[in-house]
């Protein structure tokens, strides 16, 4: 009878393995004390991620793609957030809209949304626990989720990938969302260059898989000292 249940479990145990389709990614062993992080807004900039981590970074940068979501422009925040200065928060948020400049109290950011059947691309940074704690600070409304099998072209060992989401109180809603709200140009302005000077490959990427709902809001922003 023994023999038999170990002539089973040896038949079944090739099959499955058989069956198991070979994978093509590589392999990256994250180093003891970092976790990786995807860049999908601002933080495809190497500049902006270096002025977050108030240091030059070092580690490796790798092009990637996020299986399953899409970049969506519906992160909402407030002027009264602490995603602003101190300097700014001492000022009025104005946009200009042709000749006229207006108050606008919010401003409309990148997050993801899951959407099956797509992938979007991304830059992906390998960071440490300060680093990791600068960027939370930066991306505030944000909280990060665990995408290490959601990257098609690598696998990971030693440490976990993670990308930043909206909140649900952070997503926009046109029909709840209160107050004049914008998205400002110098922000669009700084993710588009940043998928520019990766390359014209990446960039056309990004507007591929990138929703264009309330892009129509965008304009130039500037600050007015509080009367």
């Amino acid at each position: 009878m023994k023999i038999k249940n170990l002539i089973f479990y040896f038949t079944f145990l090739i099959l499955f393995i058989s069956c198991k389709k070979p994978s093509n990614k590589q392999t990256i062993v994250i180093e003891k004390g970092k976790v990786g992080m995807i860049g999908f807004g601002s933080l495809m900039s190497l500049n902006r991620a270096e002025e977050v981590f108030k240091h030059t970074y070092t580690d490796s940068i790798y092009l990637v793609h996020l299986d399953g979501f899409q970049r969506s422009w519906d992160f909402v925040a407030s002027n009264d957030d602490k995603g602003y200065t101190e300097e700014e928060l001492k000022n009025d948020g104005y946009y200009i809209k042709g000749n006229d400049t207006l108050l606008f109290s919010k401003g409309i950011y990148l997050n993801i949304t899951a959407k099956k059947g797509t992938a979007m691309n991304a830059v992906l940074y390998m960071v440490t626990a300060q680093e990791i704690a600068a960027m939370d600070l930066y991306e505030f409304g944000y909280e990060r989720i665990d995408v290490t099998e959601k990257i098609t072209e690598y696998n990971f060992e030693g440490g976990k990938v993670y990308a930043y989401k909206a909140t649900p109180e952070y997503v926009y809603d046109s029909k709840k969302t209160k107050g004049v709200t914008i998205i400002p140009q110098d922000y669009l302005d700084l993710v588009t260059k940043a998928c520019d000077s990766i390359g014209l490959d990446f960039r056309q990427e990004y507007d591929a898989t990138t929703s264009t709902s309330n892009l129509e809001l965008a304009a130039p922003v500037i600050w007015k000292k509080v009367r």
